[in-house]
């Protein structure tokens, strides 16, 4: 590195330690507090003192700038815009379902002698609930349109004017919204989640920046143990202090295999019902240069009621087979009989796992999946009460996931990218294969497979708790989600739109096998049910609805739909999302990738990431889970329906009895 790099690379983190000092203290709270204030704007009331026929009006039509469908149910006020003061409020509207509106007012409301130079805002609302349970509405300005100055017209007419609202990415792959520069993002963080963000990451990015600098000066340092030492102890170095060596055991190794952070789905034998295997094969796609790829494959008895882990196949490719299905070597396999080697070969296994969860579960499957979903939402539901049931959940996603596109996937700095064994080109590759097959219909969570498989048991109690949650909301509110369904077609047809392609294909974390077959196929795609086909491209994500007034199975497809999405964005996101310092926080124990041929002692740090990709690993994991802020029981915001918290806290024993709480159950994907 030549000494400008050097100096650019100091001078960098030091601005990032003093940006979230000054963010994380009194002046920089109270300066967020100040800023998500003055966001918010009141409804005025309208009141005329003359009749209708006394009154000028403007009338126009709304529509989405980059589909030209009506921007429906948009709440609107007209004002007149003043240079230098606040303006004059002239009137409030409202778009029907063609996107047309009609404000009155009074032109003398602009004051004397003043023609209107007439200023159309529109809308947003987030709604939370008061002591009462009731639903509040507070707004601010989503958009604005300047219309002419000096007003004489008694009936104006704006004509068809195209609103840059939740637009979707144009050229993307993906569902994805894209950013203004201008008008910035439409969904801010609520200020307790920012708060909390800073106070996360202000004990964490010195840590960090030291690091970084150090190793800047001096290439060979700090050493691994120093780093390690300089973060929190995570949950495997906190069971060692307990019980010596129990994360290492063969115990723990098949409980975090069904039970951590990439809770694998197992494959049966077909001949044995008591024989299961897991795999992850990459074959398919390209490695880099500095990373191991090894394709690994754990084989398992159920004894009794426990599955024992009985041998562990590693398939490694040479140290120049870059390219997809290059040459492997000859795959070994080990037992427990092993010692040493075994020791070694969970230790590749854990990494694949790790590396699968933080790239497949957390960021594809939950961030990037469920921003379809987010947008439709937000385009289409304003008076539907279905919108009770998801904005809650939705909302925050889509500035998390742009974060998320620059620290985890980010070609340059992102940590799967940069960290793990895969081209940024095969990161993409996934995701586009994942996508392809992901969808709510006919979903639902797996089935245990023996007494220790505490997660699917969990998985499907909260399920339990969604359907009642939703059985009780539907009941509750059917007249009104009936009255309102044109917004659920529009939110259909938006989603299915805008679905990638459908694509079969094995996960990669399998093979095909004429000996095994999936235990349970409950959360893998359903072939057999139809998908719609647009512009002759078979659609992943099914619609809801293909009617503007519901019968009773499009009814069961909206509860359905709300029930997937909810538990991903809730329970699923909250399981992955918070076991990454549990599972990555420990660069021995398991890591994005290994190097220099991945068989070794743990402590030699030329098979271990290196220093900097160590530090990183340990501060990114540490700050995705030290932000503690959106959970459902909670409510911070105040935005959960009741029905759901009463539900969830119902159940509070029955979770209890796994060994989970339920106040860890994040409302949202905030992180």
């Amino acid at each position: 590195m030549i000494m400008s790099d050097k100096i650019n690379q100091i001078v960098g983190e030091f601005k990032q330690v003093l940006g979230i000092k000054v963010a994380d203290s009194a002046l920089g709270k109270k300066k967020a507090e100040k800023a998500a204030k003055k966001s918010i704007v009141q409804l005025k009331e309208q009141k005329f003192n003359k009749p209708l026929d006394q009154l000028s009006k403007v009338k126009g039509k709304l529509v989405f700038s980059d589909s030209n469908k009506p921007l429906h149910n948009i709440q609107l006020e007209l004002w007149d815009r003043d240079i230098g003061t606040p303006g004059d409020y002239l009137g409030t509207g409202i778009t029907d379902y063609n996107g047309q509106f009609t404000i009155y007012y009074d032109p003398a409301s602009a004051g004397f002698l003043d023609l209107p130079d007439l200023e159309l805002r529109l809308l947003d609302n987030r709604i939370h609930f008061d002591k009462e349970n009731q639903p509040v509405s507070t707004y601010r300005i989503a958009y604005i349109i300047k219309g002419p100055d000096n007003v004489k017209q008694k009936e104006y007419d704006l004509g068809t004017c195209t609103i840059p609202y939740w637009l979707y990415k144009p050229d993307s792959h993906f569902a994805r919204l894209f950013f203004s520069e201008l008008e910035g993002t439409p969904d801010d963080y609520s200020v307790g989640r920012t708060l909390a963000g800073y106070d996360a990451a202000s004990g964490l990015v010195p840590i960090k920046a030291k690091h970084v600098i150090t190793n800047t000066l001096h290439p060979d340092q700090p050493s691994l143990p120093e780093i390690q030492a300089a973060y929190p102890p995570n949950l495997t170095m906190k069971l060692d202090q307990k019980t010596p060596g129990y994360s290492r055991s063969d115990e723990y190794f098949v409980d975090r295999i069904i039970n951590g952070m990439n809770p694998c789905l197992l494959k049966r034998n077909k001949s044995n019902p008591n024989l299961f295997k897991t795999a992850f094969i990459w074959n398919d796609y390209e490695k880099d240069d500095d990373h191991d790829l090894n394709n690994v494959e754990v084989f398992f008895e159920l004894k009794g009621d426990k599955l024992v882990a009985t041998s562990i196949t590693v398939q490694s490719r040479y140290s120049d087979s870059y390219a997809p299905h290059s040459l492997l070597k000859a795959p070994v396999t080990f037992t427990p009989k092993d010692g040493d080697k075994w020791s070694q070969a969970k230790r590749i296994f854990r990494t694949n796992s790790f590396f699968a969860a933080e790239m497949i579960e957390h960021y594809i499957k939950a961030h990037l999946q469920m921003e379809q979903y987010t947008i439709a939402a937000f385009r289409n539901l304003r008076k539907n009460p279905v919108r009770l049931i998801l904005s809650p959940h939705v909302k925050s996603l889509v500035n998390i996931n742009q974060r998320a596109d620059e620290v985890l996937v980010s070609p340059t700095i992102g940590l799967v990218t940069t960290n793990g064994p895969l081209t940024p080109a095969s990161v993409v590759q996934i995701c586009k294969e994942s996508i392809a097959t992901y969808d709510w219909k006919g979903w639902k969570p797996r089935q245990p497979l023996c007494e220790s498989h505490t997660f699917a048991k969990i998985a499907n109690l909260y399920w339990q708790v969604l359907t009642e949650y939703l059985d009780i909301f539907f009941e509750d509110y059917k007249d009104e989600i009936v009255k309102e369904w044109v917004e659920i077609r529009r939110l259909s047809d938006d989603i299915v739109e805008h679905s990638v392609a459908y694509e079969p294909h094995i996960p990669c974390g399998s093979a095909p096998d004429s000996d095994y077959d999936w235990y349970d196929y409950n959360e893998l795609d359903k072939p057999d049910i139809p998908r719609v086909t647009i512009n002759g491209k078979v659609k992943a994500t099914r619609p809801i609805t293909n009617s503007d007034q519901p019968n009773e199975t499009d009814i069961q497809n909206l509860k359905e739909f709300c029930r997937y999405v909810v538990f991903v964005l809730t329970f699923w996101h909250s399981w992955v999302n918070d076991a990454q310092a549990n599972e990555g926080g420990e660069l021995y124990y398991s890591s994005l990738a290994l190097r220099n041929g991945s068989f070794g002692s743990e402590n030699d740090p030329n098979i271990a990431p290196n220093i900097l990709e160590s530090t990183n690993l340990i501060y990114m994991v540490n700050v995705l889970t030290a932000i503690k802020y959106g959970y459902i029981l909670k409510n911070e915001d105040d935005d959960i329906p009741e029905e759901l918290r009463t539900t969830l806290a119902s159940y509070k024993d029955k979770f209890a009895s796994l060994n989970y709480d339920i106040g860890n159950i994040r409302a949202l994907i905030n992180v």
